[in-house]
């Protein structure tokens, strides 16, 4: 369980992953020991998965983003799956129940890569059925912060 400190502090690292310590303790109203003890704790409880960077894609290059929805063959998710870990343009795939098994969210450099990698890599993967694409224009909350009614 997660007390209210434990919620504050994910709370500031959601906002900035990379505060010190000893700013995250004083935020919290901890020492930089006891604030550092509190993080480990939350990692090795699995609650904290990774900390890291969040990129603009469009600023690097990369302007085309897309949801992909994909039927699959029944019984092989699992081996579509990993044929789309394999390609680098691909930011996260999540499984689904309902009309489509996976949601795929895919990055571009442009419209004419966007379409070779349709044509050229993901319609080569054996046990897709079906895509559906949607175009992201933007992302509105990519990483909602963690609300202290939500324990």
């Amino acid at each position: 369980m997660l007390d209210e400190v434990d919620l504050q502090i994910l709370q500031v690292l959601q906002s900035n992953s990379r505060i010190s310590f000893s700013e995250l303790g004083r935020s919290v109203g901890l020492s930089a020991t006891a604030a550092r003890n509190r993080i480990n704790n939350l990692v090795s409880r699995g609650i904290v998965t990774k900390l890291g960077a969040e990129l603009d894609w469009e600023k690097i290059g990369w302007s085309i983003q897309s949801l992909l929805l994909i039927r699959t063959e029944h019984g092989k998710t699992e081996a579509v799956t990993k044929q789309l870990h394999k390609l680098p343009q691909i930011l996260s795939i999540t499984k689904t129940a309902g009309t489509v098994d996976l949601v795929v969210r895919l990055i571009a450099s442009d419209v004419a890569d966007f379409t070779n990698l349709l044509h050229k890599s993901l319609s080569k993967i054996p046990g897709i059925t079906s895509m559906n694409t949607l175009m992201v224009l933007d992302e509105v909350n990519n990483t909602p912060p963690l609300s202290s009614s939500m324990k």
